[in-house]
């Protein structure tokens, strides 16, 4: 009975982070219908002008941003803002279903200790559950590289996952020179096929939960 209520526990964690995702993936979808319209990019081109008006290459702020905002209406969000935030809400739902097989710490009597013996085999059923053939085989290739990703740049930057270049001081500069960058691994993921999974394989979730609610006679 104490072992399905810690397997219990851990799989509420669960349902936590994939229901997150997927309120996160239809946030994702507004962005990209309100960017659609062209009024981050409107606004942009507008806020560009002002600032070559003005001959300055610094964000406007105080009278300048507030006179330009009567005009035109709110900066907020520019086209960087948008790129920013569909970056943020695709990384956090890599990092959220990284959740399923990131080491956790149990307590004896509430959750399980979410190390790789107890959380693969739930998965391998629950993912058996809800795809078959191809899908399944696009879908665990989506958790490798979900993992990947978490670990190598999402979580952690890893030199993987990024490019460096050193410099040395030259006569009329200040300091050293350099210069960092970074892959664009999210844009690898396929998110039309995310989108279409992630619900199915809640569903299946849900359904697993259900069944060992049962068996502990909880419903």
């Amino acid at each position: 009975m104490l072992i399905v209520k810690e397997t219990l526990g851990r799989l509420y964690l669960w349902q936590v982070a994939i229901n997150r995702i997927i309120d996160l993936l239809a946030l994702r979808q507004r962005v990209h219908r309100f960017c659609n319209t062209g009024r981050p990019l409107h606004i942009t081109e507008l806020y560009d002008a002002e600032r070559r008006r003005l001959k300055t290459g610094l964000r406007l702020d105080g009278e300048a941003l507030n006179s330009f905002e009567e005009k035109h209406g709110s900066l907020f969000p520019d086209i960087h803002d948008i790129h920013i935030i569909d970056e943020l809400t695709t990384e956090e739902i890599i990092i959220k279903f990284c959740t399923i097989f990131n080491d956790g710490y149990g307590k004896e009597g509430v959750i399980a200790a979410n190390k790789k013996p107890f959380w693969e085999p739930i998965l391998e059923e629950i993912i058996s559950e809800a795809f078959s053939g191809e899908v399944k085989v696009k879908f665990n290739k989506f958790i490798e590289d979900a993992k990947a990703y978490r670990n190598k740049h999402g979580a952690h930057f890893d030199q993987e996952s990024f490019i460096m270049t050193h410099g040395d001081k030259k006569p009329d500069e200040d300091g050293v020179i350099y210069s960092v960058g970074w892959n664009s691994a999210l844009l690898t993921f396929n998110w039309g096929f995310i989108s279409d999974t992630i619900p199915v394989f809640n569903k299946s979730l849900n359904g697993y939960i259900k069944k060992l609610q049962k068996e502990a006679d909880i419903i």
